[in-house]
């Protein structure tokens, strides 16, 4: 059960603000727009992100593999561990690779909000966007050797990473993105 508006979460508190910033409508009607021309207009792609085949959205369950990968990079990571190298590599890849069908996702489900939800929507992928792009920064420092810059722009993308999948499940559990009326 949520708490009254009164004795809110900070997390809670930030996102009730991104709900009621209206000057994020802007770009979210534009994002939305443009989204919805290319996810949910075409009925087989709507379909499938829709999770018709699944039981439920796609966008949810395939956040999984970016978020484990880049979990367990950063643990194994923290180690310091040389023997875990090539799989800290493996893993930020995995998870950069599996970021990109999951933002595809998203952006289908995004393209179904309206109002609050879109703003939090936008702010969430934004965010995400960022994540992506730390962890991909960290990746190829990992590359060319700068094994202690790609560290802290791992650690750098997972906090943020659990500020983004925060809002994630804001959308879904506070404003019903994606859930079903039976």
């Amino acid at each position: 059960m949520l708490k009254s508006r009164d004795t809110v979460s900070l997390p809670e508190s930030i996102a009730r603000r991104i709900e009621d910033t209206k000057a994020l409508d802007v770009i979210a009607d534009k994002v939305r727009a443009s989204a919805h021309d290319k996810l949910v207009k075409p009925p087989g792609i709507d379909a499938f992100f829709n999770g018709d085949w699944l039981g439920h959205r796609v966008h949810p369950i395939s956040a999984q593999a970016p978020i484990g990968a880049w979990s367990m990079a950063v643990l194994l990571d923290l180690t310091g561990s040389q023997k875990h190298a090539a799989a800290v590599d493996t893993l930020l890849l995995t998870g950069c690779l599996a970021a990109l069908p999951t933002a595809i996702g998203g952006a289908h489900d995004l393209a179904t909000t309206s109002g609050r939800q879109t703003r939090v929507a936008v702010v969430h992928a934004l965010v995400m966007d960022v994540v992506l792009g730390l962890f991909t920064a960290a990746w190829l420092k990992r590359r060319r050797g700068d094994k202690k810059a790609a560290r802290r722009l791992a650690l750098g993308g997972a906090a943020l990473l659990g500020g983004g999948a925060y809002l994630g499940g804001h959308m879904v559990y506070r404003l019903g993105v994606g859930v079903d009326e039976p």
